[in-house]
């Protein structure tokens, strides 16, 4: 009878161990970048404050995310030097942030402007 208590005992210790652990998996933000050009569409998964997902840059759009609290119509990662190209660019980013709904959708005359405003949370 000693040994299933201690068992049951440990196991609720380990339990209680790792369920702070799991929860601290779970991201603060989880966002849909997509990417539009002549109806070709890119699209990858982003997760902040446990930095992942498929797209090719997490750690550094999740920086640039942060440093404008999530919203993305607010970044402004270099002041452009472009031609003036035209070849559209249309931006989506849908999800949420720190339990804040995100969506935000915008056209780029190119790609320069493009990268100049969201640099790599916008580069797929």
């Amino acid at each position: 009878m000693r040994s299933i208590t201690t068992l049951a005992l440990a196991g609720a210790i380990v339990l209680a161990a790792a369920s702070p652990a799991l929860a601290g998996h779970r991201p603060l933000a989880s966002l849909k970048v997509s990417v539009t050009v002549a109806g070709a569409t890119k699209s990858a998964g982003l997760l902040c404050d446990r930095d992942g997902g498929d797209h090719p840059s997490p750690r550094t759009a999740c920086r640039l995310l942060r440093a404008v609290k999530g919203d993305p119509a607010r970044l402004r990662v270099k002041d452009p030097v472009c031609t003036r190209e035209y070849r559209p660019h249309v931006v989506s980013v849908r999800g949420t942030w720190r339990g804040r709904p995100v969506s935000f959708t915008t056209t780029f005359a190119n790609a320069c402007l493009m990268k100049s405003a969201g640099g790599a949370v916008f580069t797929l």
